[in-house]
């Protein structure tokens, strides 16, 4: 079983409290639950490009479990605890609609244990 990596990049909009928001998707990122979605760690960037701006990475059991979900590209689908993340969370705080965010999904090549 291959995991997958996905990273969502979140810009807020101009005046959208930080405070708030990391209050909120802390809260929401608690309670969602997602079929083989098996950690969400919110992240906030303090060096390089995205120094002061918010990401979270996703893990999910693998690609099927996120196609699942998610559907393809042809044919998107969102699970209904996500539509609430999105539209009653998100939507407050960042600068797009939260389908529009930056992101990429990774498929794991090899991992080194250190």
């Amino acid at each position: 079983m291959v995991q997958v990596y996905a990273v969502h990049e979140h810009e807020l909009r101009e005046g959208a409290s930080s405070e708030q928001y990391e209050q909120e998707v802390h809260e929401a990122l608690g309670k969602l639950q997602v079929p083989g979605l098996v950690t969400a760690i919110h992240l906030k960037g303090f060096k390089g490009k995205r120094s002061n701006k918010y990401g979270v990475l996703w893990i999910f059991t693998d690609e099927n479990s996120l196609e699942e979900n998610f559907g393809t590209p042809e044919n998107p689908k969102l699970p209904e605890d996500w539509l609430h993340y999105e539209n009653d969370i998100l939507s407050q705080f960042l600068d797009r609609h939260p389908d529009k965010v930056d992101y990429t999904d990774y498929h794991v090549i090899k991992e080194f244990q250190y």
